[in-house]
């Protein structure tokens, strides 16, 4: 299995929610937060400002469980409560976990980077964490599911396989999203790439340095996932 070589701490987590309800135009996810490393502190704020955000609450978000939104920032216990996401580290199947994750077992970073680069997901709720990097991170690599495979590729995917190269493009046809960004397979709309990263990606990608290939594919017939991994040399 290929692990990621380069991976490195990411300056800041995005709390992201998807509402859980069948319509596909209210599922999309939605930045609702940020989790920031403040010197010894992990500190969780709020967007509420954010259109996202507002979006969100329009969908029925009410806040993270543990973090109620009447409060902007939170400071206390906010690493834990996400730590609790993930198996704990001295667990005898943390080495599959990491596996899963393409990340190097031991894990050398922390628990922040951690939680940035397994996502952190439930299946019981709809939050998930995505890693905010520089617009100039150095060398890197992510693993990262797309989007919307579903509604822009179909459900057959018998043309897509793991090492395959793929290109990114703005859907300039999208008549919600203007900043949209496509994943293309072999000339190709695949998919999205996550709202929360497509900034990033899109300044990523047109340095040049950036290169990406189909990770794996896995999912359900009626739910296939495709994972890709971003490099950045």
């Amino acid at each position: 299995m290929n692990r990621l070589t380069f991976i490195r701490e990411p300056s800041r987590l995005l709390l992201t929610w998807q509402p859980p309800v069948s319509e596909p135009h209210a599922r999309t996810r939605r930045v609702v937060a940020e989790i920031v490393p403040v010197g010894d502190e992990t500190v969780l704020r709020y967007l509420p400002e954010t259109d996202d955000y507002k979006a969100a609450v329009e969908c029925g978000f009410v806040g993270y469980p543990a973090f109620r939104p009447g409060l902007v920032e939170h400071r206390h216990g906010v690493l834990d409560a996400f730590t609790r996401r993930l198996p704990p580290r001295r667990r005898e199947d943390f080495g599959d976990f990491l596996a899963k994750h393409r990340l190097p077992d031991p894990f050398p970073l922390s628990d922040l980077a951690l939680l940035g680069y397994t996502g952190a997901a439930l299946p019981s709720d709809g939050f998930a964490l995505v890693p905010d990097f520089p617009d100039q991170p150095g060398s890197f690599d992510y693993v990262t599911e797309l989007a919307g495979v579903r509604h822009v590729h179909g459900l057959n995917l018998s043309g897509v396989s793991a090492g395959d190269e793929v290109e990114f493009a703005i859907d300039r046809e999208n008549p919600i999203e203007r900043d949209a960004l496509f994943v293309v397979h072999h000339g190709k709309p695949l998919s999205y790439v996550n709202r929360a990263l497509r900034a990033r990606v899109a300044k990523w990608a047109s340095t040049g340095h950036l290169s990406a290939k189909i990770d794996r594919l896995n999912g359900k017939p009626d739910r296939p996932l495709v994972y890709v991994r971003l490099e950045y040399r």
